[in-house]
C-alpha cells in the first residue's frame, strides 16, 4: 500500500488557525487509564552533570466519554507520568526495602507485584489503573499531573 504522506508537503504546510490549550482535568478527581507503551530515557543533571539515571515514561489515556461531567475540550487526554528508577551497581533494577517506590505502587496498582511473578515493563501496556490528578503551575500556566496510582 503506498502512502500519500508527502513528508516535504506537510513541512511547507501553513495553518491560520491557532492552537488552544484545554482546560485541565479536576484535581483531586480519580479516572480510569489504559497504560500505553512505556520507555525508557536516561538523563543527566543541569546543575551537577555527575549525576544521572534512568527514568520509564508511562502515558496514561483516559477517555473521557466515561466522565459526563468533565467537559474540558476533549474526550481523550494522554498524561505520562515519570517513574525515576534506583538502580544497583550493575544497572538492574534495586529491589532493596525503601527503594524503587514508585514502581512498587505501579505494579501493586497493576497487580504485577506477586513473589515469583515475572514482571516487565511492557507487560504493563494495556492494563488499566486508577489516577488521582493534582496540578502543578509554571509560568502561570496550570498543567495536569498524576498524583498518585491505585487498583482500578
Amino acid at each position: 500500500m503506498t502512502s500519500i504522506f508527502d513528508p516535504s508537503a506537510f513541512l511547507d504546510a501553513t495553518i491560520t488557525e491557532p492552537s488552544t490549550k484545554r482546560l485541565p482535568l479536576p484535581a483531586g478527581r480519580d479516572f480510569v487509564a489504559i497504560v500505553g507503551e512505556v520507555k525508557a530515557r536516561t538523563w543527566q543533571g543541569k546543575a551537577d552533570p555527575t549525576k544521572s539515571g534512568v527514568v520509564m515514561d508511562v502515558p496514561l489515556e483516559v477517555d473521557l466519554s466515561a466522565y459526563p461531567d468533565v467537559q474540558i475540550g476533549a474526550t481523550k487526554v494522554t498524561l505520562t507520568d515519570g517513574i525515576m528508577l534506583d538502580l544497583t551497581e550493575a544497572g538492574m533494577i534495586d529491589n532493596s526495602p525503601g527503594k524503587n517506590g514508585k514502581l512498587r505502587r505501579y505494579r501493586e496498582a497493576l497487580n504485577m507485584n506477586k513473589p515469583g511473578d515475572a514482571f516487565s515493563f511492557r507487560a504493563m501496556q494495556g492494563r488499566t489503573i486508577k489516577v488521582k490528578i493534582s496540578h502543578r503551575t509554571y509560568e502561570g500556566d496550570i498543567f495536569d499531573q498524576v498524583d498518585s496510582v491505585a487498583k482500578a
